[in-house]
This record gives structure tokens, sequence and C-alpha cells, in this order.
């Protein structure tokens, strides 16, 4: 079953051969950048560099459908009420509803947004795994301590994930169905109870076999990172592109 943590492949692309210090770097000020554009205009753009972005990762558009049909209704979910709570001093009426226009177009602002964002994210996990990507962020002086949370935290969430799964399994070979009862709520909060007690007693068997393995708190990797012309001139051009798209908006 995919889901958005199911790991997305890494085939060979121009994106995949760009070093991944400049990569983390250039995605992450694109991704930035993105989050802060105002323009309904200039979110389309975005959204469009991103795509060429992700075809250039090669990103499998089986795997974006996939994930996007489970992020769109999300974003939806939050948008879709924005045109009918926004103040609008003229608003368009539907029968006895205001439709506002400015709430309108903060909806379609906050999906195009949400979706560049989302397809930046995807391009960057296509073009790298996630440890060089990790060790890519050590390298560019990320704190080890942030950087080994979000190492364990990806590791140990598909870990969870199935231990969930086999929860719900158990659940339902005993003739267990999901409805609005108390006893179903119960059920619900005793598998809750049950995962995030498991999750402490792993939580605490892992760091104590680290522990002995001489963890330090130190990040260390073996990954020569090597810049080349060609990584300069990517990072410049990623950069140049959503800082050119962010100055005209500002200068519009």
């Amino acid at each position: 079953m995919t889901s958005l943590l199911t790991p997305v492949g890494c085939p060979d692309s121009p994106l995949r051969r760009f070093d991944p210090r400049w990569k983390l770097a250039a995605f992450a000020l694109a991704l930035v950048i993105t989050a802060f554009l105002q323009t309904v205009t200039a979110a389309s753009i975005a959204l469009m560099t991103a795509a060429v972005l992700a075809m250039t990762a090669r990103l499998p558009i089986r795997a974006y459908l996939e994930r996007l049909r489970i992020i769109l209704p999300a974003l939806v979910l939050f948008a879709i009420f924005l045109p009918f709570v926004v103040l609008d001093p003229d608003p368009i009426l539907l029968g006895p509803i205001p439709l506002s226009l400015p709430g309108l177009r903060l909806a379609l602002l906050f999906v195009l947004k949400g979706l560049a964002i989302f397809t930046l994210a995807l391009a960057l996990a296509a073009s790298s795994p996630m440890d060089a990507t990790l060790q890519a962020a050590a390298s560019l002086r990320v704190p080890s301590r942030l950087i080994h949370i979000a190492m364990l935290t990806y590791r140990y969430l598909f870990l969870f994930a199935g231990e969930l799964g086999r929860i719900r399994l158990a659940l339902r070979v005993r003739g267990y169905r999901n409805r609005p009862t108390v006893h179903c709520y119960r059920t619900i909060g005793n598998v809750a109870g049950t995962l995030l007690v498991r999750s402490s007693e792993r939580a605490e068997r892992v760091a104590q076999a680290m522990r002995c393995r001489g963890f330090d708190g130190k990040f260390r990797s073996l990954t020569d990172f090597r810049t080349r012309t060609g990584d300069v001139m990517a990072f410049v051009m990623i950069v140049a592109a959503f800082g050119g798209l962010a100055m005209w908006e500002i200068l519009a």
C-alpha cells in the first residue's frame, strides 16, 4: 500500500548526479521562497518550475500521482472553507451564501503553494537517498542532534507503521470493525496506548544498544563529497529561478 512514508525510488538522472550538498542547499532555498510567495501567478510558476525539476529527477509519474491522491484532499480540506470565511466588502452571492473573491484567491494560492512544495520535496527524495541527504546536511553544518533525530525518525516510522498494520490485522481477525460506538473508541484508545508503550520500550532498547556500540552523539560519515563546476552552476540556476520569481513578485 502506498503512503506518504513509502520510499521513492532514486533512478539515474541529472539531479541524481548533482552533489547532495549543493542540491540540498538549492532545494531548501527553493522551498523557503515558495512558502513565502503571495500571488497566485507566482505560485503557479513555482509549481511549473517544481514540475520541471521533478521531470529532471525522473520522478516516476505513478509514484507522484499515488502520493498526490493522498496530499491533495488534505490541501483541499483546509482551503475549501476560505472563500466563505474571508471577509469581502462585495461578495458573490450563491443563493444565501456569500462567496469571497479574496478568499477564493487565498484558497487557490494555498493549494498551489502546497503542491509546489510537495513536488519539490518529492523531486529531492527521488534524486537522493535519505542517507545521502542527511550526510549532506551534516556537511552543511546542520546540528548533528537534528540529523540523528531525522535519521531515527525516518527509520522507525516504517517500523511502527508495520507494527500498527499487524495490530489492525489482529483486530480484524478478531471481528473488530470501525463503528461510532463506545467500544470502538475504547479499542482505538487501547491500540494507541499499546503502540506508544511499545515505541517507548523500543526506543530505550535502541538507545542502550547505541551506547554499547560507543555512540557519542556525533554524526560520522565515510562519504567524501566533491564539488564540480556543474554542481555550482545547477545551484545558481535553481536559486536564480526561484529568487527571480520572488523579486518579480516584490517589484510587480
